[in-house]
C-alpha cells in the first residue's frame, strides 16, 4: 500500500497501461476460444436444425400422401364403397366408380404415381401415371397385402415394394416405390372390408434428401427398423454396423462423432410416422473449418493495442505529466507569501492552462473566494395519468337475462321467456372461464340451446339432426369448439339456401382418437377454395377473415398436439363436412 502511495503517476501510469493490456490480452484470448465453441455449437447447430426440417419435410410428404389416403372414407358415399367392396359381383358402373375414386386421389399429389383400391379378396381397382396398360396381380399372398390387414395399425408404409408386386409384369426395370395402405373400415360392423394403397417413386423423396446441401461430401441416409438402407445420396457410402443403432427411437437429432478411418459427424434422429431412421454424415474436416481470418485479426488486435498504448504513454508526457511537474516546483520553490503576489506562465490554452490560471487567480483573490457560497437547487414535477376503464360484470347481463325471463313469464310470453333462458344458459357457460373441458353431452346441450334461437332467427331453414351415440357422451371434449362449427354451416352452408337445409352431427371412436363431424348440405365449396380454407386454419395463409376455424384448430393443438385438430372436406353444390379429431377420454 505505502509503495503505491510514493508511486509517482508517470510510473502508476505505466503500471496500468501494462495491467490494461494484460486484461485485453486475457479477453482477446478468451474471445479467441468462445469464438471457436460457437462456431463449434453453431456448427452442429446447423447439422441438427438440417435434419429437423429434412424430417419435418419427409413427415409432411408422408402425412399428405397419408391424407391422400383419406379421401376415399372422408366422402358421403363411402357406404356404397364398402357395399362395391362386400359384393362380390360388380357391375361396370361399380368398376367405374373405384376408378374414379382412384383418379381423384392420384390428382391430389404430384409425387404419387399410383392409387388403388383392392377388396379382401384381392380383386383391384388403379388409377396410375405411367402403367396403366398393366395388369394388377391378386396380392393376396404379397406380404405387403397380408401384413396391412393383419396390422393392429390403420396405416403401413413398405420400402421394398417394386412394379413386381402390383402388376403382371416381368422387367428388371422395376421402380423402386415407397408404398402406403390405409384399410377401409366398414363403421357398422367395425370390420375391414378391402384396402387402399397409394405409391411414390422412392425418387420423390431422394429429391428432398438431395436439395440444398450445406456441407461438401455430404451423404444423406434413411435406414428402416430392422437397419436395412432405404435410400441414400451416396449408395457407396455406407455406416458400419457398430456405428448405427436400429433401436434409436428419438425423434430430436442426436450428434455422434465415428471414427471409421475417416472421422466423421453423423447425426440421426428417428421419424415416427415411417419408423425409419434419418442419418446425415459429414466428414469432420468438411464440417470444422479454422477461419484463419479470425486469427489474424486477434494478432492484428493485439499489436494495435500495444502501440496504442505506447503512443498514448507518449502523449501523455508531453501534455500532462511535464506541465503539471513544473506547476509542482514552482509550488514547492516559493513561500506561501510570494505564492500569493507571484504568478506561471503557461502558453496552451487547455485543461492543464485552465490549471494553471486558476491558481494564479486563486492566489490573487483567496480572501474573496473564502466568502463565496455556491447554492444549488433541484426542483422535480411529477406528471400522472390514469385510465379509467369501465366494465360490465358479468352477473349484470345474467341478471337482466334473467328479469327479461321473469317478465316474459308474467305477461305469458312463453317464447321470450324460453329465449331468454336459453340465451342465459349460453352466456353462463361460454364466459365461465374456469371450465376448459366438459363432456360431450354438456357441450351438445348448450348446442340445442343455440339451435332454439338461431331456428327461430331463420323460421325453420334448416333441421338438425344429431347421430352421436350414447357411449360417446361422457367423452371429454374442449368447451364450446362445436357451437362455431354448426353456426358457420349456418351462416356459410345453409342461408344462401331457399329450404330443406339440414345439419348432422356425428360422432366415433376410431383407434384411440374422438372423430366428431358436423355436416351441412349447403352451397359447398370448390376444391381450391376448400384447399386455401384448410391451410388457412393450419396458419399457413390469410385468406379469409374469420378466425373461428383457425382458433378451433389451435385450442386443439395447443391442447392435445399436432396430431389433432380440424380439417374441413366439401364439394361444390353437395356440402360441407367438418371434422374435428380429439384424443379419446372418458370424462
Amino acid at each position: 500500500m505505502m509503495l503505491k502511495k510514493n508511486l509517482s503517476i508517470k510510473k502508476l501510469t505505466i503500471f496500468i497501461l501494462i495491467f490494461m493490456y494484460i486484461i485485453y490480452f486475457i479477453a482477446t484470448s478468451l474471445n479467441l476460444y468462445s469464438y471457436s465453441k460457437y462456431e463449434f455449437n453453431k456448427t452442429e447447430k446447423v447439422v441438427k436444425n438440417f435434419n429437423s426440417s429434412l424430417t419435418q419435410q419427409i413427415t409432411e410428404k408422408i402425412n399428405n400422401i397419408s391424407d391422400v389416403s383419406k379421401y376415399p372414407l372422408l366422402i358421403p358415399e363411402v357406404d356404397k364403397l364398402n357395399a362395391i367392396l362386400n359384393n362380390d359381383a360388380n357391375e361396370i358402373a361399380d368398376y367405374n366408380y373405384l376408378k374414379y375414386i382412384c383418379e381423384m386421389m392420384l390428382i391430389q399429389n404430384d409425387s404419387i404415381n399410383g392409387a388403388y383400391i383392392y377388396d379382401l379378396k384381392g380383386r383391384g381397382f388403379f388409377s396410375s401415371r405411367n402403367s396403366s396398360n398393366f395388369k394388377l396381380i391378386n396380392p393376396t399372398l404379397e406380404n405387403w397385402f397380408q401384413e396391412s390387414l393383419l396390422s393392429d395399425s390403420q396405416t403401413n408404409i413398405f420400402t421394398n415394394i417394386t412394379e413386381n408386386n402390383i402388376f403382371d409384369i416381368d422387367s428388371d426395370n422395376n421402380t423402386n416405390l415407397i408404398a402406403l395402405t390405409r384399410k377401409i373400415i366398414d363403421l357398422t360392423t367395425n370390420e375391414p372390408t378391402g384396402l387402399i394403397l397409394v405409391t411414390v417413386p422412392i425418387e420423390k423423396f431422394l429429391n428432398l434428401l438431395t436439395n440444398d446441401l450445406p456441407f461438401n461430401r455430404q451423404v444423406i441416409s434413411i435406414y428402416d427398423s430392422t437397419g436395412e438402407l432405404i435410400m441414400s445420396t451416396n449408395k457407396d457410402f455406407m455406416l458400419s454396423p457398430n456405428s448405427f443403432d436400429i433401436n434409436y427411437k428419438n425423434t430430436d437429432p442426436l450428434i455422434n462423432y465415428i471414427d471409421d478411418g475417416i472421422k466423421y459427424v453423423n447425426c440421426k434422429n428417428y421419424i415416427p410416422e415411417s419408423n425409419w431412421i434419418l442419418t446425415n454424415t459429414i466428414p469432420k474436416s468438411e464440417a470444422f473449418r479454422v477461419n484463419s481470418l479470425y486469427l489474424i485479426l486477434f494478432f492484428i488486435n493485439l499489436s494495435f493495442f500495444l502501440i496504442l498504448s505506447i503512443i498514448l504513454y507518449i502523449f501523455f508526457i508531453r501534455r500532462i505529466f511535464n506541465p503539471i511537474k513544473s506547476l509542482v516546483v514552482n509550488m514547492e520553490s516559493n513561500n506561501l507569501e510570494k505564492n500569493l503576489k507571484s504568478t506561471i506562465t503557461y502558453n496552451r490554452d487547455d485543461e492543464i492552462g485552465s490549471l494553471i490560471n486558476s491558481y494564479n487567480e486563486m492566489k490573487i483573490r483567496i480572501n474573496d473566494l473564502i466568502n463565496i457560497n455556491y447554492k444549488n437547487q433541484i426542483e422535480q414535477k411529477e406528471l400522472e395519468l390514469r385510465q379509467l376503464q369501465n366494465q360490465i360484470n358479468p352477473h349484470f347481463i345474467y341478471n337482466t337475462l334473467e328479469s327479461i325471463h321473469m317478465m316474459a313469464e308474467i305477461n305469458d310470453d312463453l317464447e321470450t321467456s324460453v329465449m331468454a333462458e336459453y340465451f342465459g344458459a349460453i352466456i353462463r357457460y361460454s364466459m365461465n372461464r374456469k371450465i376448459n373441458t366438459v363432456t360431450l353431452n354438456k357441450e351438445l346441450e348448450i348446442i340445442n340451446n343455440y339451435i332454439y334461437l338461431q331456428k327461430i332467427r331463420f323460421d325453420q331453414l334448416f333441421t338438425i339432426e344429431n347421430l352421436v351415440p350414447d357411449e360417446l357422451l361422457d367423452c371429454e371434449i374442449i368447451k364450446m369448439i362445436i357451437q362455431p362449427l354448426i353456426e358457420n354451416s349456418i351462416y356459410h352452408g345453409l342461408s344462401e339456401c331457399s329450404g330443406d337445409g339440414k345439419i348432422i352431427i356425428q360422432g366415433q371412436k376410431i383407434d384411440n382418437n374422438l372423430l366428431l363431424s358436423i355436416s351441412d348440405n349447403g352451397i359447398g365449396m370448390d376444391e381450391l377454395t376448400r384447399d386455401s380454407l384448410n391451410d388457412y386454419i393450419n396458419d399457413k395463409n390469410n385468406n379469409f377473415k374469420g378466425i373461428a376455424l383457425r382458433n378451433i384448430n389451435r385450442r386443439l393443438k395447443l391442447n392435445y398436439g399436432d396430431n389433432y385438430g380440424l380439417e374441413i372436406f366439401s364439394l361444390k353444390g353437395k356440402g360441407t363436412s367438418m371434422v374435428l379429431t380429439l384424443p379419446f377420454i372418458m370424462k
